[in-house]
């Protein structure tokens, strides 16, 4: 259920406090008009009930006075000048509370941080000018972080041209031998695949899902804009998850399995590379017979620099491997801060 409440606001003239939105459209102490800008939700223990309010909208501010009058006013009643194309004041974020929170009040300055002084004038104090000056030192530190991370990334990447002399070269070559027979594997018991062999089952979380858990509720307040505020309690559903679980089941069945490696290395190109002999023991879909499965190549140059030190080595498909003769020079570029070789810069000499 809706309930209908007053705003406060303090005077700035003469520093009245928690001065109601609605029946105070004057300061009862000085009579300085109100400023519905500064309009704020008082506590629980402060809170002012309205009754029998009629809501027109929210107030307009008097085009000549700025004085703010209710929506219904055709005249201001301040200056007396037609309300007419007057602005609507400006309202309050809704204030949200849990069930039983309850509210904290609130604060003239808290208003005018939200909306601004008297006249449009800034809030008083100096929090802008603290809030400007933190956000130019988060600024600088930015630029000085991607200075510095440009400089690092520039270093790294810094080259410097060289000579290189092949030391020697090496291949590789890989060939995967699988062999047919039984595998375990876990899946859930009604996705099992075709000729599985159940070995054992149990029972497992397999995922979850929500169920209803009562409500969430949370107190409202809504400034209308014309001195009040209404408040009121929204609730929605509140779930929880809720494990299902599902038989997972241990299964055996025969299938093709990488067992070992047949290998063949070289270290020049001399030595043609050449594929391994798999050497299978049977060939065929019977238990225990063996084919070949994926292949793997590699070809090696290692290298070494015009003063005789370390350069590095590189990995080329095996046409390009084969110019790298042993003893052949190149010219190329190197990192000036790891001395890698950069591979794709060598050029023949």
């Amino acid at each position: 259920m809706e309930k209908t409440y007053q705003m406060l606001w303090d005077c700035t003239y003469c520093g009245q406090k928690k001065l109601l939105g609605l029946s105070h459209r004057f300061c009862a102490n000085c009579g300085a008009p109100q400023n519905a800008a500064l309009r704020y939700y008082p506590s629980d223990a402060e809170k002012v009930a309205v009754e029998d309010h009629r809501y027109a909208g929210a107030d307009v501010a008097c085009p000549s006075c700025h004085h703010f009058c209710s929506r219904l006013a055709n005249n201001c009643v301040n200056c007396g000048g037609p309300m007419a194309g007057g602005r609507e004041a400006a309202m309050r974020q809704a204030q949200v509370a849990a069930a039983g929170a309850g509210f904290r009040g609130e604060s003239a300055q808290d208003a005018r941080a939200a909306f601004g002084g008297p006249q449009g004038m800034p809030p008083q104090g100096a929090p802008p000018a603290a809030k400007k000056s933190s956000c130019a030192v988060v600024a600088i530190g930015l630029i000085v972080a991607v200075i510095v991370g440009m400089g690092m990334i520039g270093l790294f990447c810094w080259k410097k041209s060289g000579s290189f002399e092949v030391a020697g070269q090496s291949w590789e070559r890989r060939i995967a031998i699988e062999t047919f027979g039984p595998v375990r594997s876990k899946a859930w018991c009604d996705e099992l695949p075709a000729g599985a062999r159940v070995i054992d089952r149990a029972r497992e979380k397999r995922s979850t899902r929500q169920v209803a858990d009562g409500q969430e509720c949370n107190t409202v307040r809504k400034d209308m804009g014309d001195g009040t505020f209404k408040e009121k309690q929204e609730c929605k559903p509140r779930y929880k998850d809720e494990p299902v679980y599902g038989d997972r089941c241990e299964y055996e069945r025969n299938e093709w399995k990488k067992t070992r490696d047949a290998q063949a290395r070289g270290n020049s190109a001399s030595d043609a590379p050449r594929w391994p002999d798999p050497g299978l023991a049977r060939q065929g879909s019977c238990l225990g017979c063996e084919r070949e499965g994926s292949r793997e190549e590699s070809y090696r140059v290692q290298l070494r620099d015009a003063q005789g030190g370390d350069g590095g080595s590189c990995t080329f498909d095996e046409d390009k491997w084969a110019t790298f003769t042993p003893g052949s020079r190149w010219d190329g570029l190197s990192s000036v801060v790891t001395g890698s070789v950069d591979c794709g810069s060598l050029k023949r000499k």
